[in-house]
């Protein structure tokens, strides 16, 4: 099923999408989720079933080996005698109740702003891709599974005003194989599955993105496939929704799609004459627990690589975190000197929020919640209540004290202070350089006073943050050069001022709470 029908037919040529928000107007409640920083956090085993976090959907198997989706629904029909009626029972039961307004209540008081779900083709359009599948023999389990998607998902997280990234975890064949990527069949059913689902969650102003594959296969990955895929796939979603973010994975070599993105955004814009956007951020999840390298450190020096993992861009393109923790292996615990394990692990959680804070478009801790305890630093409720994440999270009347909400005079005051001193460095700096040449100065006041204005802009949003910078400011430098047109080798000086006008705009936020 799906309107494409030959995987060669599909165009690999890159598109742009739409500006993150409409050149000249207000910035809508949908731009607002679109672009904002998501401070989030996963929710595993819903709907794509993971035996180590919820056990009890594999009822009667002590098989350590079977642990997948797939696994889960063979033994569960085993489990009752073949009755399909008694497993969609069970399933659905499980969609239904995992999550509680208990759960979307606490979310939104400790500051999640967005869940990351992953999701299978499975249950996309109540089974209608299961064809061919291993799962179509168990279609009929999945037969409500999309609608109860947007009902428990879409429509509760909308009801706390919390963002969705919906996450295409399972993919026919498996991204992090050969099966799909050396199957044209499998990479064509994929593309109609986020065909439907890029136009089925246009309706919905709080879905945050869409992410293309989770996990995608590194070692032994061709990178030519992996790119024509992309963008095909990316093309396919461009002509039923021009807006929402498109997530792609890294696949454990993240300078290497981010050089990708950035030298195809830049041949793009020098086509088009204009910066443009594919509206693409690059998943990355620095687990620092799997490779022999990471064993043979302890969890401090662990710790004194945080700040390597996500590259500075320069705004160039958008990186997310997709999942991270703060679990690290035995052999890296072996190598702890007697440091209180509680200590580290606050350390370890906390450089990781604030750096991702820094420079990420988004993060999310992987994973909320398991069916039983004990879970430790895999469990975001677990190091919430260790203090291991509150650089990011927190409750509200910690984070933002009513008590101490600026009116506009204070940021009036805090704009005219912080601009001028930035102006006067930066003019005399550049004076100093070049006495002689004309920087138009005039530039560098109109980049700070747009950066300060959507930093305000997102603020006024729950105290937001904008997350999407390189997508956000190429689209206000392009506004920008229509406006008041392009200098002469100037220009660096509006890019360099919006940088520093966002920054500004948050420092005063914080003395103001802070201080």
């Amino acid at each position: 099923m799906g309107k494409f029908e030959d995987y060669n037919d599909l165009s690999a040529e890159p598109v742009a999408a739409d500006p993150p928000y409409t050149p000249g107007d207000d910035i809508t409640t949908r731009e607002f989720f679109q672009s904002r920083l998501n401070r989030g956090v996963n929710i595993g085993s819903w709907f794509v079933l993971e035996k180590w976090i919820t056990p009890s959907m594999f009822p009667d198997n002590g098989d350590d080996i079977r642990t997948t989706e797939l696994d889960s629904v063979q033994i569960a029909v085993d489990h009752y005698g073949g009755d399909i009626e008694a497993v969609r029972g069970r399933f659905e039961e499980h969609w239904r109740e995992w999550i509680t307004d208990d759960d979307w209540s606490w979310l939104k008081e400790v500051g999640v702003t967005s869940v990351r779900v992953p999701i299978g083709y499975w249950i996309v359009d109540n089974a209608a891709y299961t064809e061919g599948t291993p799962f179509e023999e168990f279609a009929e389990v999945y037969e409500n599974a999309w609608d109860i998607f947007k009902e428990q998902v879409l429509d509760k997280a909308a009801d706390y005003s919390i963002g969705v990234l919906v996450d295409l975890h399972g993919l026919p064949g498996a991204a992090n194989t050969d099966e799909l990527w050396s199957s044209d069949d499998l990479k064509l059913k994929t593309i109609n599955v986020l065909d439907f689902l890029a136009d089925d969650l246009s309706d919905y102003d709080h879905v945050v993105g869409l992410q293309i594959c989770n996990n995608a296969q590194y070692e032994n990955a061709d990178e030519d496939v992996q790119k024509e895929f992309y963008f095909k796939a990316i093309n396919a979603i461009r002509d039923v929704n021009k807006n929402i973010p498109l997530v792609i994975s890294d696949g454990n070599n993240l300078n290497r799609w981010v050089d990708i993105i950035r030298d195809t955004e830049a041949q793009l814009s020098e086509d088009a004459g204009e910066n443009v956007s594919l509206g693409v951020l690059v998943d990355t999840h620095p687990f620092k627990c799997y490779s022999d390298e990471d064993k043979e450190r302890s969890p401090r020096e662990l710790i004194e690589t945080v700040n390597d993992t996500v590259p500075d861009t320069d705004k160039q393109v958008d990186i997310m975190v997709g999942e991270f923790a703060c679990v690290f292996s035995s052999e890296s615990w072996d190598r702890n000197d007697d440091e209180d394990r509680d200590d580290v692990v606050r350390a370890y959680g906390n450089a990781q929020t604030a750096h991702y804070s820094d420079r990420a478009a988004g993060f999310y801790f992987w994973t909320y919640k398991f069916g039983y305890g004990g879970a430790g630093d895999w469990c975001f409720r677990e190091v919430m209540e260790k203090g291991a994440v509150n650089s990011a999270f927190g409750a509200a009347s910690d984070r933002f004290p009513g008590d101490r909400e600026p009116d506009s005079d204070y940021y009036e005051n805090e704009f005219n202070e912080r601009f001028n001193a930035s102006f006067e460095e930066h003019v005399n700096y550049w004076t100093e350089q070049e006495p002689d040449r004309d920087f138009e100065h005039w530039r560098y006041e109109d980049g700070w006073r747009q950066g300060w204005s959507d930093a305000q802009a997102f603020d006024s949003f729950w105290h937001s943050e904008l997350g999407r910078k390189a997508a956000f400011k190429k689209a206000r430098y392009d506004e920008y050069v229509k406006e008041k047109g392009e200098g002469d080798d100037v220009m660096f000086a509006w890019r360099q001022a919006y940088d520093r006008g966002l920054q500004a705009f948050l420092d005063a936020r914080w003395k103001a709470f802070h201080e």
